[in-house]
């Protein structure tokens, strides 16, 4: 475990003796209110599920936080009843414990050394940990009497500096109502460069854009949407899915992007909670739209509306853009409703980093139900780029991917690093060599991807980029070559303040660790959609604001360095990110516990790549075994697939540790290996001999029966592609990709026979 140290910083001799007298006031040794200030100190800094633990070591005598002390009372109180610590603990308990912190006081108590430990070990952290300590202690002595969580961490200039200096924010300029103003500028601008196209070599210049987008507008427009209504949109990525989205927020109307990839029980619950007056649909989606209070609108029936140019209804830019869903902890989805004004500002302050200009390219091949895809939907449009339309399932696919990157003059991607990582394994700088930007953020970038990106494309820009659906992108920064150094998240955009707080919602010392709240005047979210408590819960008033500012409480635990620059060192609650969509275990739970065969549910992470298991106690009324596959199925029909687990696992029990926590120890020890729950059926010939070998040797599993799926064998979507390209190899055939992520080998095997 590395570690670092600092100091020695001087105590005042004023210090030494005011504590002195404190502590012969109350009857103890000088120790006692090092030892006090010690576990304050931890206790201030340390959050749910982030204890903080700090050693104080002087001498022979040594003190572990957290202790005893209660924070809220005064140091004079705490002294007073404390009494004498003991000296010299027993060997190997508290010296073998793990620590944030190691503080030493010179035997004389006038000098502080610091040493910290663990990944974001450093100097200027450990030097910190000690600058911290001693005001701390300096506090404390002033005021003897005032609870132990008033004195200050931080003087009033520090204090300051970190609020308002590190990262000034500023209120930027809004001109436009949409976003629909900037596009159309561009068209007057451009209206015969070519601003879509697909796979199959349709094109729409900026005009025949703007003319479609406008001819669907005013058809929306004159069956009553406009500002306050909202539309769903229920469409596969597509020339008509773009032209949709232009369409309704020319209108003023909000757009809920609908996954077409959803089971119908979460499409359901979206066009329930959202309540659209309008739904956009195709020949192929529209019988997925159940009955409701909307009217459904085929876009790929004749061209809809005629006539002039839309008359804009009124519209602000505080108005909603769009909702967007993502996972709960109350086993619901929630929508985030995210203001025009907020977008705006994104994309401006993205343009002024990482340019778009005429000539260049984009890829869209994000999810409409991302908030990166504002990114692709309409910043390369506002400047002359042109729009690559990713085929439906090709962005599950880092070699799709790459050949659309090397065959068209993109200048700028955006990746999750979960497909970074595989993707660079695919591109050639050689034939890439118009990529200048590579957009990555979503999960944490690794080291690993960072230098790998650097040795495979070295004229092109690694980006680290960081913001919840609640803000959209708060940070960002290009990364360097260097390696062996972390990895770090960047500064705030102009239009945020990115304040990493304590529990009572003051900064945190640079270098130490609390949790990030994310404070503008413009771009964050509304709130939550017709969620009102959990609104309240994560977006709360500003202290260090305007009257009447917010912030949204992040859950990320963050530290800042003292040039400004924000490290992300994780989470403080279960919440995870698959593939860049966030994901909460609690949701997965809420839906399984309610099938009439689950008593209790703990869904855990594991794995490399990160896998979801799902540990489920049956029933005491279920007669027989618990049926995993029919779990499997019932979660299938009601969660996303990148929520679905890779395994569901029947124990008889949720182990819980000592403090009352899920024992995930426990659980991963029962874990059974590949098999030992079900019947190895093996293959009845040689295709399906074959076929059992490649799913084998690519999912890195065994043993594997022809009754397995590729899910059930643990497989995402990024291995699947691997899989098609080894039994195009070995079997000069290729499986048909949906029947390869949904079917059984043998099911597979059939499929391969019916074609042949």
């Amino acid at each position: 475990m590395p570690s670092e140290s600092a100091g020695p910083l001087t105590i005042p001799d004023s210090l030494t003796r005011a504590l002195h007298a404190l502590a012969a006031a109350a009857g103890t040794n000088d120790f006692v209110p090092l030892s006090v200030a010690a576990m304050v100190l931890a206790g201030r800094l340390s959050r749910p599920g982030a204890t903080r633990r700090v050693r104080l070591v002087q001498g022979p005598r040594e003190a572990l936080s957290p202790g005893r002390v209660d924070p809220a009372e005064s140091f004079r109180a705490a002294l007073d009843w404390i009494g004498e610590l003991r000296v010299a603990p027993t060997p190997g308990e508290a010296a073998d414990r793990q620590v944030d912190a190691t503080i030493i006081v010179s035997d004389d108590g006038r000098r502080v050394y610091a040493e910290c430990g663990g990944e974001a070990a450093d100097a200027p952290t450990a030097l910190c940990w000690a600058r911290t300590y001693v005001r701390l202690l300096s506090g404390l002595a002033d005021a003897p009497d005032a609870p132990m969580t008033a004195s200050p961490l931080l003087d009033t200039a520090e204090r300051a500096r970190i609020l308002y200096g590190l990262n000034p924010s500023r209120r930027p300029e809004i001109r436009h109502r949409t976003l629909a103003g900037p596009f159309e500028e561009q068209v007057a601008r451009t209206p015969d460069a070519v601003a879509l196209l697909d796979e199959q070599g349709t094109r729409l210049t900026y005009r025949e854009l703007d003319i479609r987008a406008d001819r669907l507008a005013r058809a929306l427009l004159e069956r009553g949407a406009g500002p306050g209504t909202r539309v769903g949109i229920l469409l596969p990525r597509g020339i008509p899915l773009v032209v949709a989205i232009h369409a309704v927020v020319r209108t003023g109307a909000a757009y809920v992007p609908l996954d077409a990839d959803l089971p119908d029980a979460q499409l359901a619950y979206r066009l329930a909670d959202a309540a659209p007056g309008h739904v956009l649909a195709g020949d192929t989606s529209r019988d997925r739209i159940g009955p409701g209070p909307w009217q459904i609108v085929d876009v790929t029936a004749e061209p809809i509306g005629t006539g002039d140019r839309a008359v804009e209804f009124p519209s602000t830019a505080g108005g909603l853009l769009h909702i967007l869903y993502t996972s709960g902890t109350t086993g619901r989805p929630k929508g985030v409703a995210y203001p025009v004004a907020g977008a705006l500002a994104h994309l401006a302050w993205m343009q002024s980093r990482y340019p778009f200009a005429a000539g260049d390219c984009a890829v869209f091949k994000t999810s409409p139900g991302f908030d990166v895809s504002i990114w692709e939907i309409f910043w390369p449009l506002y400047h002359g780029a042109c729009l690559v339309i990713c085929a439906p399932d090709g962005h599950r696919d880092p070699r799709h991917l790459a050949r659309l990157v090397e065959s068209h003059p993109v200048s700028a991607i955006f990746l999750p690093p979960t497909v970074m990582a595989p993707f660079l394994e695919q591109v050639t700088a050689a034939r890439a060599g118009r990529l200048r930007w590579a957009l990555c953020g979503g999960e944490p970038i690794t080291a690993r991807i960072r230098d790998t990106f650097h040795t495979r494309l070295p004229g092109a820009t690694l980006v680290n980029c960081y913001g919840p659906t609640e803000a959209g992108n708060v940070t960002d920064m290009p990364l360097p070559a260097e390696r062996d150094a972390p990895v770090p998240l960047g500064r705030p955009a102009a239009n945020f303040r990115l304040a990493i707080l304590d529990e009572a919602l003051e900064p945190v010392p640079v270098g130490l660790t609390g949790e990030a709240y994310i404070a503008g005047d413009i771009g964050l979210a509304h709130g939550y959609w017709r969620a009102p408590a959990a609104t309240a819960e994560r977006f709360v008033a500003d202290p260090h604001g305007s009257p009447g500012a917010r912030m949204y409480r992040t859950g990320d635990l963050c530290r800042y360095r003292d040039d400004g620059v924000a490290e992300h060192l994780g989470r403080i609650d279960r919440q995870i990110k698959i593939g860049g969509r966030r994901v909460e275990p609690g949701e997965i739970e809420s839906v399984l516990v309610a099938h009439p065969a689950i008593a209790d549910c703990a869904v855990l992470v594991h794995g490399d790549p990160i896998r979801l298991y799902a540990f489920v106690v049956p029933a005491a009324e279920v007669p027989g075994d618990l049926d995993p596959a029919a779990i499997g199925d019932h979660a299938a029909q009601r969660l996303p697939a990148h929520m679905r687990p890779a395994r569901i696992v029947p124990v008889p029990r949720i182990p819980a540790t000592v403090n009352g926590k899920v024992d995930r120890a426990a659980l991963l020890a029962a874990l059974p290996a590949p098999g030992d729950d079900r019947e190895i059926v093996p293959p009845a010939d040689e295709l399906e001999a074959a076929l059992v070998d490649i799913y084998r040797r690519v999912l890195d599993t065994d043993p594997v029966s022809v009754l397995d799926s590729f899910a059930r064998l643990g497989g995402q979507s990024v291995l699947a592609f691997r899989l098609l390209d080894e039994c195009l190899a070995t079997l000069r055939e290729k499986p048909d990709a949906t029947e390869v992520l949904t079917g059984t080998i043998r099911e597979v095997a059939a499929s391969i026979r019916t074609r042949r």
